[in-house]
This record gives structure tokens, sequence and C-alpha cells, in this order.
């Protein structure tokens, strides 16, 4: 199942949030998606397990920075379980801290929690966005790579009369 999975190509975030103590907390995401445009909700998955998750409780602040390609050590530095992730510069202040670099921040609330097997869903909604647009981190069959647009306009035409009927 896992090797199935892992032929989706997606792109990689580094979602932060500080635990009820303050402490600053972070975790690398590829199962994070746009739900709504109004309102602005976003969601994505941890797993139960994780010793962040509180920090991402109902009502609390967090960051979902969408990587770029320049971000491959940070992506695998936030996917490991470690007790000091974070540089001295996090240490102090209020909010999620920031990931320099970024193409997108996007700043939310945790409106809810969804039971989903050994993850939580955690659904967002966007209170901010930063976006300074590049070249994005994608991940695909255990490893990272980039994003190869195909030529501008072949299937453009499709797009465009595309009524929204798959079936």
């Amino acid at each position: 199942m896992r090797d199935a999975f892992g032929l989706f190509a997606t792109g990689v975030t580094i979602v932060t949030g500080r635990k009820p103590n303050g402490e600053p907390a972070g975790v690398t995401v590829n199962s994070f998606t746009s739900v709504s445009l109004t309102p602005p909700l976003l969601l994505w998955c941890l797993q139960n397990a994780s010793t962040s998750l509180d920090a991402f409780a109902v009502g609390l602040e967090f960051a979902v920075h969408v990587l770029s390609l320049d971000h491959e050590d940070e992506a695998m530095h936030f996917a490991r379980r470690a007790a000091d992730k974070f540089p001295a510069r996090f240490a102090g202040g209020a909010g999620p801290p920031r990931i320099d670099g970024a193409l997108c921040r996007l700043e939310c609330v945790v409106e809810a929690h969804h039971a989903g097997g050994d993850h939580t869903i955690v659904l967002g909604r966007v209170i901010r966005c930063e976006s300074a647009g590049g070249a994005p981190l994608v991940f695909q069959e255990g490893v990272f790579g980039r994003f190869t647009a195909l030529p501008r306009g072949r299937h453009v035409e499709a797009w465009e009369t595309f009524n929204g009927d798959w079936f």
C-alpha cells in the first residue's frame, strides 16, 4: 500500500506551531491540500503517535510552509523525531515559527480534528497568506525531485472546455 500511495507525486511542506508550553513544534508534511476558498480552508494529516500533536489542538495557530527546491535538508530535518528541532532563533516569540525562504506561508487556526486511521486530519482556516514563488520541492517514491512543466498550451484547450463533469 505504501508503494502504491508513493506513486502519487506531492509537494512538500513543513507545518509549524507551538505547544501549550510555548515550545516550538514542526513536522514535514506531504498530506496537505486545499479544501475551500470560501471560507479559506486547508487540511493536512499528522500521525496520532506524533509528539507534536498537542501543538495543533483546536483553536491554536499553525503555519504551512510550501518548500522550494532549496529546502531538501529542512524537509529531512523536520521529518525526524528529535527533542530539539529548532535553532535558537525560534526559541522565543509568539505564533508559529517561520521557515525562511518558503515559496508560500499559510498562517492558520485549527478549526477541527477528524479521525483518520493512524493519523489525525487537521482542518485549518487560513487567516494570512504570503507567497514568494519559485520552484517547488516534490516528493515521489521516497525521493525528492523537481516539477517539470509540459510545453505551455499542450492541454489548455481540454481544461478550458472542462465543465466539471468527470463521469
